[in-house]
């Protein structure tokens, strides 16, 4: 989800995943580092269970426009959110919408 930006030199988006520990691991998960993607087993975590990871991600307006390779390093630390209940919570606190995230496996725009 794209949300303002502190900075008027820079897009800012929020990520938010499950946490890695719900990922599959098997067939489609080898490394650590490797995509999901429209893989059936991308979200197959009950709701009781369910565990997330969210972080702000902020990049160059400049980069982006000129489709340079993104720099990270205002990519921020992953939160831990261990909870529905908790990220609902965070959500409704800092004024955000679950319906206002996208499916990046689904987007191609840079830097995404």
């Amino acid at each position: 989800m794209e949300i303002t930006s502190d900075n008027e030199i820079c897009r800012t988006w929020l990520e938010l995943s499950l946490q890695d520990k719900l990922k599959p691991s098997y067939p489609f998960r080898i490394d650590d580092y490797a995509m999901l993607g429209h893989s059936p087993y991308s979200n197959c975590c009950d709701l009781d269970s369910a565990a997330f990871k969210l972080r702000k991600s902020s990049f160059l307006v400049s980069d982006i426009e000129n489709e340079f390779d993104p720099s990270y390093d205002d990519v921020g630390d992953y939160m831990e959110i261990n909870t529905v209940d908790e990220l609902n919570k965070y959500l409704d606190d800092n004024d955000l919408s679950l319906d206002n995230f996208v499916d990046s496996s689904d987007v191609n725009d840079y830097p995404l």
